[in-house]
């Protein structure tokens, strides 16, 4: 039987499959408008369309370098068997398919995205002869990511023993789930420009769902001591000098085992975007397009739990009061910590308020027509923490060729994840349905060491036959 933790891998790949945000190669699609405004928020303004309707579109993202599963792909792990490596039965992930296995670095990273674009729309209009295109954006969101951590558990998960003085350098984890209305808004500016500059946002109203965050501020020593009783040894390792704060809320109910949907926290958050096109060609493809948009600058508030935890002294591994009680809560878990470390299970408490801010980013566009419906585009995703405790997003370039048609689009991508992870991923427009990865092998084809996932689906209304109102966009205007 699979390890908990190693259980809790698998539930992640699998739980990739089903949630989600917009694809950043279908984002450059013309046509992609209210689910592109998310990351793009003047992408909507150059729909061809004058209105579009999103049903539900998910999208999921996992990427990691801690565990794998050898010789597999993310569709067949629904019939596969997985069983755990074992070393010292020479059964491990480099040898054997099916296993789940570790990398075994120095420093562990992970990012986790699952975000759910709900019913949605945008519809252009015109006021005081002036173009705009408003909409409204339903999302429910969770991110996480720990960067750098150091790999402590690689001894153990090479079944080695640990050293005797190891110094463990300083973690930072938090994970936050939340629920999101949003208004988006676009524009043109310079009317008389020989260029088309248009600018957009969106104004987001935040519900904090989950919510944890653990963050050491200084190393620790961990110090192993071995002991030999009636030729049984058993190990002891004790963490001194700690510094660790921790700040948690959840609507999961440990007591009943359910999940109990109410608002545990609210905010604010804001995008912006400006982009400026050239199309003065007699063609209804614009010759070039740059864009800049700052993205989920904002935080949520969160009534919760706040824990210190100042130490010299607590025994980590092989302390019966921890091992032979069951940590049924994260509130329990607390307390029997804080009993440990201050003799008072109160003593860490340190009152309910924190805030997690939103995984601000920076996105940049450059995008070349080539005519007949035929794109270039360059992406570069780079994450800026704004707020204390923000979420981290994936730092992202990527470069794509994709033909956009009215009922029919496709394209494809190469992407580098943290600069480092490269990628392969396209995506499928048809009618109103679109289809799309930014790492589609992992999808299909059996991998050798099975670490990262990445899956979009959406379903739309827009008008994608030909209609009066395209025509009229699509119409060469050279007016005196």
């Amino acid at each position: 039987m699979l390890p908990a933790r190693h259980i809790c891998f698998l539930a992640l790949l699998i739980a990739s499959l089903a949630f989600g945000q917009v694809n950043i190669t279908i984002s450059n699609d013309r046509f992609s408008g209210i689910n592109s405004a998310v990351i793009s928020p003047t992408q909507p303004f150059m729909n061809p369309n004058p209105w579009d309707i999103n049903l539900a579109a998910e999208h999921a993202f996992l990427e990691n370098d801690y565990l794998y599963i050898s010789k597999q792909s993310l569709l067949g792990l629904k019939n596969a068997e997985i069983e755990s490596a074992r070393p010292r039965q020479n059964i491990s992930g480099e040898n054997t398919a099916n296993v789940l296995d570790f990398y075994n670095r120095d420093f562990g990273n992970y990012h986790l995205s699952s975000e759910v674009l709900g019913p949605s729309f945008s519809v252009a209009a015109t006021v005081m002869e002036k173009s705009f295109v408003v909409g409204l954006f339903t999302r429910l969101r969770t991110q996480s990511a720990a960067l750098d951590v150091d790999n402590y558990l690689k001894f153990s998960n090479q079944r080695l023993t640990e050293p005797e003085l190891y110094t463990l350098q300083p973690l930072e984890f938090n994970v936050m789930n939340w629920a999101e209305l949003g208004f988006n808004f676009s524009t043109e500016l310079f009317p008389y420009s020989d260029y088309q500059w248009i600018i957009g946002g969106n104004i987001k109203y935040e519900v904090g769902l989950d919510a944890a965050m653990v963050r050491s501020t200084s190393p620790l020593q961990l110090v192993r001591t071995s002991e030999t009783i009636d030729g049984t040894t058993s190990k002891t390792i004790t963490a001194y000098n700690f510094n660790l704060e921790t700040s948690f809320v959840t609507n999961y109910n440990f007591e009943t085992s359910s999940y109990e949907l109410k608002p545990q926290g609210k905010g604010l958050g804001i995008d912006f975007g400006i982009a400026v096109l050239d199309n003065r060609e007699e063609i209804a493809d614009y010759r070039f397009k740059a864009a800049i948009n700052i993205l989920d600058v904002g935080k949520i508030n969160f009534s919760g739990e706040n824990h210190r935890f100042n130490g010299q002294q607590l025994v980590v591994v092989n302390n019966p009061n921890i091992e032979n009680t069951r940590l049924e809560s994260p509130q329990k878990i607390m307390r029997l910590l804080s009993e440990e470390v201050y003799g008072d299970e109160n003593a860490s408490f340190q009152g309910t308020d924190f805030s997690i801010g939103l995984p601000t980013s920076v996105h940049v566009n450059f995008s070349w027509g080539l005519g007949s419906d035929r794109f270039i585009h360059t992406d570069w995703i780079q994450r800026v923490p704004v707020f204390e405790n923000s979420l981290r997003r994936s730092n992202l370039f990527s470069a794509s060729y994709s033909v956009q048609k009215p009922a029919l689009g496709y394209g494809v991508s190469a992407s580098l994840y943290e600069y480092r992870a490269f990628h392969v991923g396209g995506y499928l427009r048809i009618g109103p349905l679109i289809l799309g990865s930014q790492n589609v092998f992992p999808l299909f084809m059996k991998q050798k060491k099975l670490h990262s996932a990445d899956f979009y689906v959406a379903l739309k209304l827009y008008p994608f036959w030909d209609t009066e109102f395209k025509r009229h966009r699509r119409a060469d205007c050279y007016c005196d």
